[in-house]
């Protein structure tokens, strides 16, 4: 019951699909974190029947990479990237690490976060349309297939990250999240990644793989600057990490689809 009940709230946060609503207390918390690959699959899920029609009755280019690129939002409302522009104020401000926290935690928006949130989604349109032009252009649907795993693969990515990587604050969001949770969830967040990339590998294998491979960079990257400039992680750079995370992979899969 506790896991079903830890499987409910994360839904209930990490997205907008609608859910039983009950009283929960902090133990129900335990595996939240380990279920947010699941918000992923169903985003692939969605994606997959998107492209299967739009495929059928012959989306335009630009239709589909619309319907694509909101997709994740409305299943998320835009939660993660929230974080991303708290994220993206602290860093652009050059304060001491504690300011940044600070900064992140402000609730007004700042000009550099609307600055950063347009570019990124410049890129992932550009990006994305080209994808989908390339997939119409040789005939192969595998190429979205792909990216539309790489939503579950970058969020169990996430999971792992929250949960050994060192972070920034004893308390906050992201400690509710993880603070009860285990070697077990971290295994179950490594099986689902495994799997996504299981996925990735059986529809284009070398596509996958270079996927899986800039992920990993990132996370080196991603680690890094988490290190750096805030002392860790929290729960604003989780959404940070998911939303630069999913943009990275779209511009690596666009490169590589023009050799389909």
């Amino acid at each position: 019951m506790s896991v079903l009940r830890s499987l409910i709230i994360s839904f209930s946060m990490y997205s907008r699909i609608p859910m039983p609503i009950f009283n929960w207390d902090e133990k129900d918390m335990k595996h939240v974190i380990t279920f947010l690959p699941f918000i992923g699959a169903v985003i692939g899920a969605i994606d997959f029947a998107i492209i299967r029609i739009g495929s059928i009755l012959e989306f335009p280019c630009m239709v589909m990479t619309l319907l694509l690129t909101l997709i994740p939002i409305l299943v998320t409302g835009g939660f993660h990237i929230d974080g991303f522009m708290d994220v993206q104020d602290a860093l652009k401000s050059y304060q001491s690490k504690e300011k940044k926290l600070e900064i992140m935690k402000d609730p007004h928006i700042g000009a550099f976060a609307v600055i950063s949130v347009i570019s990124l989604g410049l890129i992932w349109i550009t990006a994305l349309y080209l994808i989908v032009y390339n997939s119409i252009k040789l005939e192969n649907p595998g190429i979205l297939y792909v990216y539309s795993v790489e939503f579950t693969l970058v969020r169990a990515a996430c999971g792992i990250t929250c949960l050994i990587f060192n972070g920034a604050k004893k308390d906050g969001m992201l400690n509710m999240e993880t603070g009860k949770a285990g070697r077990i969830d971290i295994i179950f967040l490594f099986i689902q990644a495994f799997l996504a990339f299981l996925v990735m590998l059986l529809i284009k294998p070398v596509m996958g793989a270079v996927l899986v491979a800039v992920l990993f960079l990132y996370l080196i990257i991603y680690k890094e600057t988490c290190d750096k400039n805030f002392g860790g992680v929290t729960g604003d750079t989780a959404g940070y990490f998911i939303v630069t995370g999913e943009c990275i992979l779209t511009v690596a899969l666009c490169f590589i689809s023009f050799w389909g």
